[in-house]
């Protein structure tokens, strides 16, 4: 990237697709078309801030915390590291993390690496306080049920959100500039997914592979950088290397799975590990795990035209899973507004599917997760509180 930079802010806005704001960001500079880590928040925060592919992070879920083995930016010794707004999700990913220090890009000390996630395109759609990541009059999962039935009007909330949440980018941009910092700053924004918008029948993300959740922007901006569409293809775990080769001072970033400028890749992976944080009714329950228990994964590789996915698990399982969220969800509520039962169940239960055009077979994807696989490193686990898991229940996850 051929930069000297001595302060870095990674700015993470939930669940914005790479279609919807691909075009907005190259006015800001080289924009990248970029395979997620997942599905999934927390997973993909695991790539974005470690260089490690999900099987390699050990970071599945909310519950789950970094291993000691495993460095991230934030344990960088040569900078003040950070992460901002207080409050919401952005506690639980700290929590993944260790707790690291929270302050803002107004008070970040040079030289810095500061991490913020803002909202979005996270349901509720353009439904958030603006002061810290927390929703404004209704949860995700209440704002899903009224708005089930009304698909035109959810995309169009979708759209507005992620035109206030970069807004609120531009206005972090204006402050480093107050602040004498711009020209010191490499600044990259990026998303941790995209999002369904009715497609197949649903909206969300953590259920699904597909383009619409797993290509995410991924931008670098400092005057330096010339503007545009970027060549080539990046992922989540580039983002590691690409800022530490673009730091004036040289920092130990530990092992890593990207490369500096998604250079010469051809391929991404994309990985959940579908994690369950509350239980069933008792009979349902004891129903699950007389069936195998919930274990479910989809595993899928995807280059810049397409990819291959892979759902793993019990057919009986992820079937009696299934017709939970069809019955009792707002899942079940869009699905059957849009006639579109058979297809979502078939995306949701094990199985193969392709999207787009990818540039290789079922086999050679296969082969080349599996490989991704032998890598897998253990993550730590804990329980975590019934109010956390409220929380994560309103914020939409299962």
């Amino acid at each position: 990237m051929h930069l000297d930079v001595e302060n870095v802010l990674i700015y993470v806005d939930d669940a914005v697709r790479y279609d919807s704001i691909a075009d907005t960001l190259s006015d800001f500079g080289p924009t990248h078309k970029t395979i997620a880590a997942s599905t999934h928040t927390p997973t993909s925060f695991g790539s974005l801030l470690t260089g490690l592919l999900p099987p390699r992070s050990g970071i599945h879920s909310f519950k789950h915390t970094v291993p000691p083995d495993v460095r991230s930016v934030f344990d960088i010794e040569t900078h003040e590291t950070s992460m901002g707004s207080e409050g919401g999700m952005n506690d639980g990913i700290a929590d993944i993390f260790g707790s690291p220090a929270r302050t803002t890009i107004e008070e970040a000390k040079p030289p810095f690496v500061h991490v913020v996630r803002r909202p979005g395109g996270h349901a509720p759609y353009n439904g958030f306080e603006w002061d810290q990541y927390e929703y404004a009059d209704e949860t995700a999962a209440e704002y899903f049920d009224r708005i089930s039935n009304q698909p035109e009007q959810a995309r169009i909330d979708y759209e507005q959100g992620v035109e206030r949440s970069f807004e609120e980018f531009q206005r972090v941009l204006g402050v480093l500039k107050e602040r004498g910092l711009a020209d010191d700053t490499l600044v990259v924004y990026t998303s941790d997914h995209g999002e369904l918008l009715g497609e197949y029948g649903f909206f969300g993300h953590t259920h699904a592979a597909t383009p619409e959740v797993v290509y995410v922007p991924t931008t670098f901006i400092h005057p330096d950088l010339k503007p545009g569409r970027a060549d080539g293809l990046f992922h989540h775990v580039d983002l590691v290397p690409t800022v530490a080769d673009a730091m004036a001072r040289p920092v130990d970033i530990g092992q890593t799975d990207g490369v500096i400028d998604g250079a010469d890749r051809e391929t991404g992976y994309n990985h959940l590990r579908h994690i369950r944080y509350g239980t069933l009714a008792d009979p349902l329950e004891r129903l699950l795990q007389l069936t195998g228990g919930f274990e479910r994964t989809i595993q899928s590789l995807w280059d810049a035209n397409g990819g291959h996915v892979f759902v793993e698990g019990s057919q009986v399982t992820a079937s009696l899973i299934y017709l939970v969220l069809l019955l009792q969800k707002p899942f079940g509520k869009q699905v059957r507004h849009g006639n579109r039962v058979f297809e979502s169940y078939k995306m949701f239960t094990p199985g193969h599917a392709s999207y787009g055009l990818p540039g290789f077979d079922t086999s050679e994807a296969r082969s080349k997760i599996d490989s991704i696989l032998e890598g897998e490193t253990a993550g730590s686990e804990h329980d975590i509180d019934a109010a956390t898991a409220e929380h994560l229940e309103e914020m939409g996850y299962l």
